[in-house]
């Protein structure tokens, strides 16, 4: 099927309460912010931006993410669905890959694979890697006109609205929901790889210094993180 106009939207703000700023926290020597979209940047099937709010404290991810080439958007803080939605629409897009600032090891890489998976299926609602990957690996794919239809109907409770596709899970009876799987070739790994916490980051940065030079792949990612739990 024909996804049209796909962009990469990535939601980061400064307003963390467990672990404050950690957009800006260094890994792999840059701000985590930037690691994160260096990763994405290269995608074959979706242009990038990223998506915060109009909050002055996160005048500073603007900042790095212009520096980084990447386009913004500004909007709601609270009211994701709002911000997401106001996106689309700023950047004409047809479906949206949502990907969160707290799982810095997404890639171009898993998005186009995730991208190929869905240009196979006759129909969707939303697709997603959640539960099927490592926790930080996470890539959700909607199209946006069904989610600025769900904006304007009224029909979103205000959680529903702080977590973008939280509804399509709440009535998954409704909805066709598409679940990825990895590929056989990717290693598996018990450890989550998002970073929410100190702990989280503490291993983030471990991972990112143990990455081998030449290969910051999906599967390079999965083997490191293997290979640092079985260190301790």
């Amino acid at each position: 099927m024909s996804l049209g106009r796909v962009g990469i939207v990535v939601a980061a703000r400064s307003g963390s309460q467990r672990l404050p700023g950690k957009a800006l926290l260094s890994l792999g020597g840059i701000p985590m912010l930037p690691f994160l979209l260096r990763r994405l940047r290269p995608a074959r099937r979706a242009a990038l931006f990223l998506a915060t709010t109009d909050l002055p404290a996160d005048d500073v991810l603007e900042g790095v993410a212009m520096q980084e080439g990447v386009p913004v958007f500004r909007g709601a803080d609270a009211d994701v669905v709002a911000r997401y939605v106001a996106a689309a629409e700023r950047f004409s897009l047809d479906t949206v890959v949502r990907v969160t600032a707290d799982c810095p090891f997404v890639d171009a890489e898993l998005v186009d694979f995730c991208l190929e998976q869905i240009e196979l299926t006759e129909a969707f609602d939303l697709a997603t890697t959640k539960t099927r990957f490592p926790t930080g690996l996470d890539a959700e794919i909607y199209k946006a006109d069904a989610m600025a239809k769900l904006h304007h109907g009224g029909r979103l409770d205000a959680s529903e609205r702080e977590h973008l596709t939280l509804h399509y899970y709440n009535h998954s009876e409704r909805y066709c929901i598409r679940y990825i799987d990895p590929m056989e070739s990717w290693p598996t790994v018990g450890r989550h790889l998002m970073v929410d916490t100190a702990a989280d980051y503490a291993f983030a940065r471990r991972l990112a210094a143990a990455l081998p030079a030449g290969d910051q792949s999906i599967g390079a990612v999965l083997r490191t993180a293997a290979g640092l739990m079985v260190a301790g």
